[in-house]
């Protein structure tokens, strides 16, 4: 239920249960971009993955900084890597898209920083944070539920090996702060949850929708103050 909270309140930011829920029966990608008129696109993981690094590496030998809203990116950065080459597969996987050059850029730029926003945001409004135990705990957690599960085991073991990573690597390294802000957001919907109680007879969808509104509407407020 939280994975799918999660979504609706970043918007697009890759979460954990996208992975598990692109990549659960095959290794074939399949993406659909909205529910009223579906395009779906499938690819091979390799592929996808191989892409995301080739437009990345471009990037690479084209730009050593760019200019994004006032702001000096500097393309070679581990961390800058990291979102590029997260946003070019997500993108592809949840809205199928095909971006690349300086739209890639921007849109990763965006994702990262609404990923700081979130953690920032429930550090000073709502005194929450996780810590280096949490997180890594969290992550012993996931591992666990792939290796039982054996869900999205495949595609995580090719996007670590395209990206010369040890499955520990990407995943307590590569992935890490993006479990942070799952394990901060988590913490988040259960302080919305002790605040705003179901009303009766109201649906628990209907709640759950409810309850993603207003931690979006709340965090806007808080990145426009």
């Amino acid at each position: 239920m939280k994975k799918f909270i999660l979504i609706g309140l970043i918007g697009c930011i890759l979460i954990w249960g996208s992975y598990q829920a692109m990549f659960s029966d095959n290794e074939d990608v399949t993406a659909v971009q909205d529910e009223t008129e579906p395009q779906h696109i499938t690819q091979n993981i390799e592929t996808l993955i191989n892409e995301a690094i080739e437009h990345y590496n471009r990037l690479l030998k084209q730009h050593e900084t760019l200019e994004i809203d006032h702001e000096t990116v500097r393309i070679s950065d581990s961390n800058i890597k990291n979102w590029i080459i997260h946003t070019h597969i997500q993108s592809a996987v949840l809205a199928n898209e095909n971006l690349e050059g300086i739209e890639l850029v921007d849109r990763a730029l965006q994702y990262k920083h609404t990923n700081e926003a979130i953690i920032k945001w429930a550090k000073e409004v709502h005194d929450t944070e996780v810590t280096d135990k949490e997180i890594k705990d969290y992550i012993k957690q996931q591992l666990a539920h792939i290796e039982n599960g054996e869900q999205a085991h495949p595609f995580f073991v090719k996007i670590s090996e395209a990206l010369e990573l040890t499955e520990a690597e990407y995943f307590y390294e590569w992935e890490y702060d993006r479990f942070a802000q799952l394990l901060i957001q988590d913490k988040l919907y259960d302080i919305y949850q002790e605040n705003y109680s179901q009303f009766e007879d109201e649906p628990l969808e209907e709640y759950q929708g409810r309850l993603i509104a207003l931690m979006e509407k709340d965090l806007n407020e808080y990145r426009n103050h």
